[in-house]
């Protein structure tokens, strides 16, 4: 008796652990843990294009080759190289595939292909390996085939999605301007939480339609260019087309990138609508003219900081006030947002303060769009060592290489004749390409 109740109960430890590796060790497929999100999966593999190759963006640009020369400067194509990311990326704490579902959008730039989540768990991916990785791909991070290419479900062949018509390329071509313009939201408006701390706040596009605007995405972030297509050596006509620099917030990936920004379409989004000193008080209002969408946007980390330097007869300074606008998260120990003083499209911020006793001739208003904060970058160079070469390196001069911040609105008020000079945005961008360590 005693040995059929050993054998049972030796029988049930034998079950339970089998019931238990079997469940722990289950494929759940992504679509049954992440339903409906686009940035769950990358776009399928793109077989090579009739007439181009492999889509990269560098056989693209064999023809298409302004455009090309464009993209290489944008944030786009520095999605994956970008030093910050690949800092947070390392993390532990980091879903890695996920967070590359955008950087790099296409199978064929990644190493494996995730075929599920071993029980559901998106921290223990199963992964096998892409017989399409194209490592040249994978360094282009938002590349033209994530906008402009898919495969044909018929003819499992890649074709090229185009906005509009009239010529006839030597790739297979649909036109759905449609489809291209909605592509943006399936990165810049997504907000999802994994977990208590892993928050992804991007609503820009929401912000967008909440304002009624008929503007697209394009219609800022790709301005109107009238130029042909391709090279000139293909001899087609001039037509309305885009620039694809996809200018942002005015903070580049790199320092060298900055001569680019005024070329590419930027502009800020806010304007100083006015300064206003008297009866001891001052008063200067911010609009957001020039965007359709809350400044700042997107990364939730990003805000303006507003600077007021009082300046004596001989330029010195004596006197110095900050403020911010932007958005308060507390990250720990579940991440929530506490504040939110952005500026909605339309809308004007108004900074009131007292005007100080001090014997001041001048003020120097400053808008300054940070993208990194200094303590921020302090403490990823700190842990850098859980960065992989090249990027530990970079990550580490992080100071030199990487821009935290751009001053992109200066104006001097002078008290006693009440007038206001602006600084030009071309000698601001000037300036912060030589801030170097700051």
């Amino acid at each position: 008796m005693k040995k059929n109740i050993y054998i049972s109960f030796f029988t049930l430890i034998v079950l339970g652990a089998g019931t238990y590796l079997y469940i722990n060790q289950r494929e759940v497929s992504i679509e049954q843990v992440f339903p409906g999100k686009v940035w769950a999966k990358p776009i399928e593999n793109l077989p090579d294009l009739k007439g181009v190759g492999a889509p990269t963006a560098k056989n693209c640009g064999n023809c298409h080759t302004e455009i090309y020369e464009e993209w290489t400067r944008s944030t786009h194509a520095n999605a994956l190289t970008d030093i910050q990311f690949q800092s947070e990326l390392a993390k532990p704490s980091s879903p890695k595939w996920i967070c590359l579902n955008c950087h790099i959008p296409v199978q064929n730039q990644r190493e494996t292909i995730i075929t599920g989540l071993k029980n559901g768990d998106y921290f223990r991916p199963v992964e096998i390996p892409n017989p399409n990785f194209n490592p040249e791909m994978k360094a282009e991070g938002v590349t033209c085939a994530t906008c402009h290419v898919r495969v044909d479900s018929k003819t499992n062949e890649s074709y090229v999605i185009g906005g509009t018509g009239g010529t006839s390329p030597p790739h297979p071509l649909k036109i759905d301007r449609d489809q291209l313009m909605k592509r943006c939201y399936d990165c810049h408006n997504e907000t999802y939480t994994l977990n208590e701390s892993l928050v992804c706040s991007f609503q820009t596009g929401a912000e967008l339609h909440a304002t009624k605007s008929n503007q697209t995405c394009s219609s800022c972030h790709q301005p109107e260019v009238r130029r042909s297509f391709v090279k000139s050596s293909l001899g087609k006509p001039v037509r309305t087309s885009h620039k694809h620099g996809f200018i942002g917030g005015g903070v580049p990936k790199r320092f060298d990138l900055y001569p680019d920004q005024i070329r590419l379409g930027y502009k800020p989004g806010i304007v100083l609508s006015g300064i206003k000193v008297s009866d001891g008080s001052i008063e200067i209002q911010i609009k957001n003219v020039n965007a359709d969408h809350h400044v700042t946007t997107g990364d939730p980390e990003r805000f303006y900081k507003l600077r007021l330097d009082g300046l004596d007869s001989k330029g010195n300074s004596i006197f110095q006030t900050e403020t911010t606008i932007g958005q308060e998260w507390s990250w720990s120990p579940a991440a929530k947002k506490v504040n939110d003083t952005r500026i909605p499209s339309g809308e004007t911020f108004l900074w009131k303060l007292k005007q100080t006793d001090l014997p001041v001739a001048s003020y120097v208003f400053q808008a300054i769009h940070v993208r990194l904060k200094n303590n921020t970058s302090n403490y990823m160079i700190q842990s850098s060592g859980y960065v992989s070469s090249p990027y530990k390196e970079q990550v580490e001069s992080m100071k030199d290489l990487y821009p935290h911040s751009s001053v992109v609105i200066e104006s001097i008020y002078q008290l006693k004749t009440k007038s206001r000079k602006d600084t030009s945005l071309s000698e601001l961008f000037k300036r912060n390409a030589e801030r170097k360590g700051e």
